[in-house]
């Protein structure tokens, strides 16, 4: 891990303005942010109806819930190949470390098996779901564990993130103000901000002491951001 505040590739290193990048969430958006030198890929993770682990970030396809969906069902109807998180696994390994997103409940304890020889130090876990991070952080106390907030910080900071057990907050970027921030600091609670896209934006928070780190769907320019900082 990087002692700088860390840039994490928000669904890997993507983007439609320029011709033949790759889609978000696919192994060449990975490779790509592993290119970059970038800290970290985040990405989503979900379970489709015949077991398999997904990396994907849409609740449905065409109106049709994706859990309900098979795996060659959902390749189908999405029109690509979304990776197993196997495959993203095997092609990171020791490459990058990862922030895994995980979209609903049900399958932690399988995400974490999967998890292991990857290595979990270089592993964070983090969901909008109490239960889903408060399971991860039972059945690994050694793994790092976010809970994703998008409102109500007061309420997360003081009840939610003790509950749960959560090692830090990943905050939406609305909700992290200079006071939002100095709080979480009195309470020795590191954050991570969402998603920071702007420049200016970009050298507030990978400046601050109490961010560790960025989601960032512009990886290549939080690069340069940061390195100008220094």
């Amino acid at each position: 891990m990087s002692g700088n505040c860390l840039v994490i590739a928000h669904r890997g290193a993507w983007g439609t303005a320029v011709p033949n990048t790759p889609a978000e969430n696919t192994l060449e958006a990975f490779e790509a942010a592993i290119a970059l030198g970038a800290d970290m890929i985040e990405l989503d993770v979900r379970r489709t109806r015949d077991g398999q682990l997904v990396v994907f970030h849409d609740a449905r396809v065409k109106a049709v819930p994706t859990g309900s969906l098979r795996y060659d069902e959902l390749t189908t109807k999405h029109k690509a190949r979304p990776p197993l998180l196997q495959d993203v696994l095997k092609l990171t390994k020791d490459r990058i470390s990862l922030n895994l997103e995980i979209k609903e409940t049900g399958y932690i304890e399988e995400t974490i098996a999967l998890l292991r020889p990857f290595g979990l130090e270089r592993c964070l876990v983090s969901s909008f779901l109490d239960e889903v991070v408060r399971e991860a952080k039972a059945l690994a106390p050694e793994l790092r564990t976010g809970l994703l907030v998008g409102a109500g910080f007061r309420k997360a900071l003081s009840t939610r993130l003790p509950a749960t057990g959560a090692d830090r907050l990943v905050l939406h970027r609305r909700l992290a103000d200079a006071t939002a921030l100095a709080k979480a600091a009195a309470a020795g609670v590191p954050c991570v901000i969402w998603t920071v896209n702007g420049p200016r934006a970009l050298d507030r928070y990978l400046g601050h002491a109490a961010v560790e780190g960025v989601i960032t769907d512009r990886p290549a320019l939080a690069l340069r951001r940061r390195a100008a900082l220094k």
